[in-house]
C-alpha cells in the first residue's frame, strides 16, 4: 500500500473513533452526537438529532431538554410526575417497562412507553435525571412497531451524556 493510501486509511479510521461531541455550556451538559444523524432545532428542547432514514414518513429522533425543577424535588417526585404526564398528554399512553438508571453519573429512571402523536403511533425511550433545580431528559423517539435499536442507540446517547455544572 502506498503512503497516500496509509495516511487516508489512518484518517478514515481516525474518524470513526472521534465521535463528534455536542457542548452545551447554557444548560451544562455535554453528549456524544450518534454518527450520521443530523442536528435539527425544535422548540423547547437543548438539542434534537434526527436519523438519516425516515420510518413511514417520520423522522426517528433524540433529543435532550433540561426543565428548571423547584428546588427540593427528588428524583422519585420527577419519575412520578413524569409517569403521570405520560398517561395524560400522550394520546393512548402506555409505560412498557421502567428501571433504575444512571444519567451523567447520577440516579436516573429509564422509561420505555407508546402512544400516539398526531398520525404516528410511537415508540419513546427517554432517560432522566434531577440534579439540583434541573432535570436533564434525553428521550429516543420511532415509529411503533419500527423501533429495531432505538432503544440501544438512546441509551448509548444517554450513556455519552456529562452533566457539567
Amino acid at each position: 500500500m502506498t503512503r497516500s493510501r496509509l495516511t487516508l486509511a489512518a484518517l478514515l479510521l481516525a474518524g470513526s473513533v472521534h465521535a463528534a461531541t455536542f457542548t452545551d455550556t447554557k444548560n451544562g451538559f455535554t453528549v456524544t452526537v450518534p454518527a450520521g444523524w443530523e442536528q435539527v432545532p425544535y422548540a423547547g428542547t437543548a438539542v434534537v438529532y434526527m436519523s438519516p432514514r425516515r420510518v413511514a414518513g417520520f423522522g426517528p429522533n433524540i433529543n435532550v431538554i433540561v426543565q428548571t425543577v423547584p428546588a427540593g424535588l427528588t428524583q422519585a417526585q420527577f419519575h412520578a410526575g413524569s409517569l403521570a404526564q405520560i398517561r395524560k398528554y400522550v394520546t393512548g399512553g402506555k409505560v412498557i417497562q421502567t428501571r433504575a438508571v444512571t444519567l451523567g453519573g447520577r440516579p436516573a429512571n429509564e422509561v420505555v412507553y407508546t402512544g400516539r402523536q398526531g398520525e404516528f403511533s410511537l415508540y419513546f425511550i427517554a432517560v432522566y435525571t434531577v440534579k439540583g433545580t434541573r432535570a436533564y431528559i434525553v428521550t429516543g423517539t420511532t415509529v411503533l412497531g419500527q423501533q429495531g435499536d432505538m432503544a440501544q442507540k438512546t441509551r448509548t446517547f444517554a450513556g455519552s451524556l456529562k452533566i457539567t455544572r
